[in-house]
């Protein structure tokens, strides 16, 4: 579906002005011209990774141009600000290889996003065990207690086997919290 010269130069000229609002900082406004690029001529990817306003607006640039690493690289930001760390390097790893494969110079930024996604990943799942693991502590602090009030003969065994594994599960604790890489 070809469309006439006079749309595409409109349309060119509102993703330049777009380009300048981007720049200046002013994202409201630029996506707003990107919004009208986009009505103009639906067909061009490049339209809808300069508005990268969702999810959606990245995988449909994709859609219209699978080899577009411009377009990957804002699909990255997007499932990072959902917090989808797996979609996110997979996309860098699939930008990186499209930048290889066309010859595009993109410095560090590639490689350093994926770090940045790693990194995020890594911490998040971090987070997730830590928060395991204080609830474990949590139950066998509550379990001990408990044994405590009670007056079974077995009552000083138990307690001393539920305060040794709370031990462990501290001392486990402090060792992770030594080989974080963050510090």
């Amino acid at each position: 579906m070809a469309s006439s010269p006079e749309k595409s130069s409109t349309a060119q000229e509102l993703k330049e002005q777009g380009n300048q609002l981007f720049l200046c900082r002013k994202y409201q406004e630029a996506a707003t011209c990107y919004s009208k690029t986009i009505n103009r001529n639906p067909s061009v990817a490049v339209y809808y990774t300069n508005r990268t306003l969702s999810l959606a607006d990245c995988k449909h640039a994709l859609e219209l141009d699978p080899h577009s690493v411009k377009a990957h690289f804002f699909l990255v930001q997007c499932h990072l600000e959902l917090e989808n760390y797996n979609e996110a390097i997979g996309n860098l790893q699939r930008a990186y290889n499209l930048a290889k494969e066309q010859r595009l110079n993109f410095g560090d930024d590639i490689p350093s996003a994926l770090r940045v996604a790693k990194k995020k990943r890594w911490n998040s799942i971090e987070e997730k065990r830590i928060n395991q693991e204080n609830k474990l502590h949590a139950y066998l602090t509550k379990l001990i207690l408990a044994e405590k009030e009670s007056t079974s003969p077995h009552a000083a065994a138990t307690v001393a086997d539920a305060a040794y594994l709370s031990f462990l599960v501290c001392e486990k604790t402090k060792n992770r919290a030594i080989l974080s890489p963050d510090s």
